[in-house]
């Protein structure tokens, strides 16, 4: 498989979703949202099947973004963008055996 070696202009990107697997919690809870933040991505979610939630995050800043929400999967996920509302349902996710019931 070739790498892709092209980059987005942040600009261009409205929303970046990520879903935790056991080796990315601190990459996509810390490093992730602190960089995105910096590159003015309006937003980015963290879908959690271990915690059976999803954060939102807003506001970008410099130092990282100045909103978070977390949100329990069940409930519909609306982030509002250039493009207009995108709703993420989650009501359907996967949850992991161990993730605190809803």
């Amino acid at each position: 498989m070739a790498e892709n070696l092209s980059a987005y202009d942040p600009d261009l990107i409205e929303l970046v979703v990520e879903v935790v697997s056991p080796g990315s919690v601190r990459r996509d809870y810390e490093i992730k949202p602190k960089l995105y933040a910096a590159r003015g991505i309006a937003n980015y979610l963290v879908l959690d099947p271990y915690q059976g939630h999803c954060a939102a995050f807003c506001h970008p800043s410099p130092g990282g973004y100045q909103g978070r929400d977390t949100l329990p999967y069940g409930k519909d996920v609306t982030v509002d963008t250039a493009l207009g509302a995108l709703t993420v349902g989650t009501r359907d996710l996967p949850r992991d055996a161990s993730a605190p019931a809803r």
